[in-house]
């Protein structure tokens, strides 16, 4: 027990001292086995390579190569038009549209970083020119991008479902009435808040053509979720091989249908979405060593039993580890720290009689909330930087909207039915 104190104290001390989560528990894994762990040094290479070797991962690189084809086939253009057709007339327009824009963004690329930038680079320009606060606007911005991994397709939901061996397509289905339900309480917040406000709407109506028109610019992008999560669900595809029509489809919009995907750009494509897998698998193959490590020092069944202790109430049990899971995700980023406490939070649920896809979406949307959540939420830090506003400023501007996805959290955690109901009435289970 003495050498799993040493090893949990040198990550956090690693990471105190700004070394990089993945070699933080690399090097705390290491220290591990050198120092104590009673096996021999080849086992760090076995299980970095076997953590990865899943087929399931093959969708990894195909999801984000297909969501960065569909940003620069100017989709959040297309979007952020068809947006503004729906909601603009609402007092506030420009804000409802920002949350919108990123429902539907969610769908198409699934990662939260990628939201805030394409669509703070466009929208909060436009929100502060007309008046809205330079806080505000990114503050809306950062907490409406943490739809993006929440509703499907989702990088989190793959990680969680491979740790689990839960389905992911049932991941897929239970998430989306969680994502619509963090979109709607967000609009619900801007609303509060334009009440009270001088905040500028579109005026004009819309006309049947013009909703028509913006409708068939951006139908082929509102096609691609369906694609994967109709593919998944029918049987038709496994998820990574959903996740290679896409990038198919992807690649099909922007070099026939668009004409605006240049080779140079498709070949630059290709590099970054190498570059953003490389990093996600690192992350994978370091925290199922770190995993390892916890699972020989019998940690998940220790933690279990001590919560478990603490009350036997599961209500009170699921506060104790949403508590946790809050404070985890303001200090680490939502990919490594699923991939940590899945394997250690699995035997409490079950102890508890907590069904793995609801606990699943529980925890995911727990740590992905962190994502915009000082002090180090990187989808706040971008939206800062888009906006040219401070950090302190977007943090304290954004706590409206992080209540907002707490209140989803909280009904996702006491409501089975608001992640099992799409699940139960599509398989039956």
């Amino acid at each position: 027990m003495d050498i799993l104190y040493f090893v949990v104290i040198s990550f956090f001390v690693f990471l105190l001292l700004g070394v990089p989560v993945t070699f933080s528990l690399l090097a705390a894994s290491a220290g591990y086995v050198f120092f104590g762990g009673g096996t021999g040094s080849n086992i760090i290479p076995i299980k970095l390579m076997r953590s990865t070797d899943a087929f399931v991962f093959l969708s990894v690189p195909l999801f984000v190569l297909a969501g960065r084809l569909m940003n620069q086939t100017g989709t959040t253009e297309r979007l952020v038009n068809f947006s503004d057709v729906l909601v603009g007339r609402l007092k506030g327009g420009l804000a409802h549209v920002t949350i919108v824009v990123s429902m539907f963004f969610g769908g198409c690329t699934g990662t939260a970083l990628s939201d805030v930038s394409a669509v703070g680079t466009v929208l909060i320009p436009s929100m502060v020119k007309k008046g809205f606060p330079r806080p505000f606007s990114a503050a809306v911005t950062a907490a409406a991008s943490t739809m993006g991994p929440i509703i499907p397709p989702s990088i989190a939901y793959i990680m969680y479902g491979a740790i689990s061996n839960v389905s992911i397509g049932d991941m897929f289905l239970a998430g989306i009435i969680p994502g619509v339900l963090v979109g709607v309480f967000q609009m619900v917040i801007v609303a509060l808040y334009a009440k009270n406000s001088d905040w500028p709407r579109r005026e004009r109506k819309v006309t049947a053509s013009e909703f028509l028109s913006s409708l068939k610019q951006v139908s082929w992008a509102l096609v691609l979720p369906v694609l994967i999560i109709g593919g998944i669900v029918s049987g038709f595809a496994t998820p990574t091989e959903a996740a290679a029509i896409a990038a198919c489809y992807s690649l099909a919009i922007g070099l026939v249908i668009y004409r605006n995907l240049p080779l140079r750009t498709l070949l630059s494509e290709f590099e970054e979405s190498a570059i953003e897998t490389g990093s996600v698998m690192v992350i994978v193959a370091a925290a199922a060593l770190f995993g390892w490590v916890l699972s020989m020092e019998q940690v998940p069944v220790k933690v279990a039993e001590w919560i478990v202790g603490i009350t036997s109430s599961p209500w009170q049990v699921l506060l104790l580890i949403n508590i946790a899971l809050l404070v985890l995700g303001m200090f680490m980023d939502s990919a490594p720290a699923i991939l940590l406490v899945t394997p250690i939070l699995l035997p409490v649920f079950d102890k508890i009689g907590i069904d793995p896809i609801q606990a699943g979406i529980m925890t995911c949307v727990n740590l992905i909330t962190g994502l915009a959540t000082p002090p180090v939420g990187c989808c706040l830090f971008a939206a800062s930087v888009i906006s040219g506003e401070s950090f302190e400023k977007v943090s304290l501007a954004t706590i409206p909207f992080l209540m907002s996805n707490l209140l989803v959290l909280i009904l996702i955690s006491y409501v089975p039915s608001v992640t099992l109901f799409i699940p139960r009435v599509i398989f039956g289970h």
